[in-house]
């Protein structure tokens, strides 16, 4: 067994022990805990469970103030996955993902004689009808204690009064100038006086306020029915946009049964399809059927590990979508017989080409995920996008909330290279009301002896691979949640083929190593601010009691637990 567990650290270590400097931001405490992008947001969470709420009351707290406090990926014009568990062991997966309007064809995105093709990143067309709003009320409605009200109102107050911008947020929207500039309305908000807010300054957001207000009167109902959804439909027909009122109306955020696996003693638990959860899956269970003889951490290993990755990249791209439509094959993620083929189809000494795979494409790389969990054990893990960073840069004309652009995660020209020279499947296609599919899969550990674990990360296709290497640095090696979030990390995906890598974090003998092994060596530059892969938050339910949250050391995030309340 102890030879078995050594063959299987297929996660490479640092050259250089961790210093205090590279470990995230984390805290122990007994009362429940956040941890989030964004310092206001998890402040807010904080509040919420202190004053009785209890993590499904704090996330969604925290999901509607990240709307205001993180205009880059915290949204109601967005979608995103839910996955919670309660002390009791009862899980909660809901699906807010967004969908196709009523007007989208298969044929949206390709170009006809004497026009080009639309654009499926930028303009009205780029827009899926949105999913945050429906998904929030829901998750309350099934796992909330606290009123409705409650919860939404620290947001409201924050558009309308004002934040204090961080260093962060301001860095997040100087990075994305040229495209908010674009925008009049957008503009206004995100760039006073021509400029991004400096940190320190206030940033209010009235209009959003009344949007706000608008949910925390009437719900769901609010945003999908009324002025809300008669403005934002009127708004996409001037514009030359396909989201009606009957869009908008007809939007549910459903319960799927959450799909669960087994991974040495631990019981894992993630998001099912659409999101990528059962990519998470088969790339866990594949691990476990690694030849025993292979070496303990270091070229060999990181290469197992990418070449698993690849195929799983490719059963991603060829079987994964909306499950209400013909051609998804779920259940194949997890079958054994077929993971047992895969295992064997790699090459212990060379990589293979990815010619002799299939194509995959990723996604834009700007999401944001949230963790929380409360006094009683209960956890939550929500991860959340407009796609790319601030969707598609525009506002919704007079309710001031940004659009995503999520349509471009469908494959919108299935068996042609799109803008980015990458190929898509025909699983994935537009259709009216169809759920794009997505990298998200926020998943939920169970250690015996150890606690309940829920993290998530955003990040665009290595969503699936940095929470994987989470899992695998807690399980396989064992280690506490804040060194499984400052390990360092790669990402390998079936196209293009090459093996990203944070640079300057692995051993360049073992770099050297994978490059004779036919590997393509790449330092990663998903993430523009910081050249690291993925930003992990984290949250524990320890045993005895005890709470810990987790917040990346790659970017600014923060970590905080309800601290016990001192006598005046």
């Amino acid at each position: 067994m102890i030879r078995r567990l050594a063959a299987l650290l297929l996660l490479a270590l640092a050259t250089a022990a961790l210093t205090a400097a590279d470990l995230p931001q984390t805290s122990l405490g007994s009362g429940g805990g956040v941890a989030a992008e964004e310092g206001t947001a998890a402040e807010v969470g904080i509040r919420i469970l202190r004053e009785g709420g209890n993590a499904a009351d704090a996330a969604v707290a925290v999901a509607f103030v990240l709307a205001v406090t993180w205009p880059e990926a915290g949204n109601i014009g967005g979608g995103g996955f839910w996955i919670s568990r309660d002390a009791g062991g009862s899980v909660l997966a809901i699906d807010f993902r967004e969908t196709a309007p009523g007007g989208a064809r298969r044929e949206l995105f390709l170009a006809e004689a004497g026009r080009p093709a639309p654009s499926s990143t930028e303009g009205p067309l780029a827009s899926g009808v949105p999913g945050s709003v429906a998904g929030l009320a829901l998750a309350h409605r099934r796992a909330g204690r606290l009123p409705w009200k409650r919860v939404v109102e620290p947001a409201i107050a924050l558009a309308r009064d004002g934040f204090v911008v961080s260093a962060n947020v301001s860095e997040s929207i100087a990075s994305e100038r040229a495209r908010l500039a674009k925008d009049p309305r957008t503009a206004r908000i995100f760039l006073p006086g021509g400029e991004p807010p400096a940190p320190g300054s206030l940033l209010r957001q009235p209009v959003l306020a009344k949007t706000l207000e608008a949910i925390r009167d009437r719900g769901a109902d609010g945003f999908y029915r009324g002025e809300i959804a008669r403005a934002l439909a009127e708004g996409q027909k001037k514009e030359g946009g396909l989201i009606t009122r009957g869009d908008l109306g007809r939007y549910t955020a459903r319960v799927r049964r959450p799909l669960r696996f087994r991974f040495l003693g631990a019981e894992i638990v993630t998001t099912p399809a659409p999101s990528s959860g059962p990519v998470l899956a088969e790339i866990a269970l594949a691990v476990a059927r690694v030849p025993d003889d292979v070496r303990p951490p270091g070229a060999e290993s990181m290469h197992w590990l990418a070449e698993i990755e690849k195929r799983a990249f490719r059963d991603r791209n060829q079987l994964l979508g909306d499950p209400a439509f013909p051609g998804v094959a779920e259940r194949a993620f997890t079958d054994p017989a077929r993971i047992a083929r895969l295992v064997a189809s790699v090459d212990p000494a060379h990589a293979t080409r990815t010619a002799a795979l299939s194509e995959v494409f990723p996604e834009k790389p700007t999401t944001t995920h949230f963790s929380v969990v409360d006094r009683d054990g209960m956890v939550v893990a929500v991860t959340t996008t407009l796609n790319d960073s601030f969707g598609n840069a525009r506002v919704a004309p007079g309710l001031g909330f940004l659009m995503n652009n999520e349509m471009d995660d469908f494959a919108t020209r299935p068996g042609e290279k799109n803008l980015y020279g990458l190929i898509q499947g025909e699983v994935n296609s537009v259709a009216p009301g169809k759920r794009m599919t997505s990298s998200m899969c926020p998943t939920i550990a169970v250690l015996p002896g150890r606690g309940v674990f829920a993290w998530g990360s955003p990040g665009g296709s290595t969503i699936i691979t940095t929470n994987l290497q989470v899992l695998l640095a807690l399980t396989l090696r064992s280690q506490p949640l804040v060194a499984a979030l400052a390990a360092p990390r790669f990402h390998q995906q079936d196209f293009p083929d090459a093996l990203e890598v944070e640079k300057d974090a692995f051993d360049p003998a073992w770099i050297a190593a994978l490059e004779k092994m036919g590997h393509a060596i790449k330092p990663s530059d998903r993430d523009p601010v910081s050249g690291r892969i993925g930003r992990v938050h984290a949250v524990a339910a320890l045993p005895g009691g005890r709470s810990e949250a987790a917040a990346d050391p790659r970017r600014h995030g923060a970590g905080l637990v309800v601290q016990p309340q001192t006598a005046p």
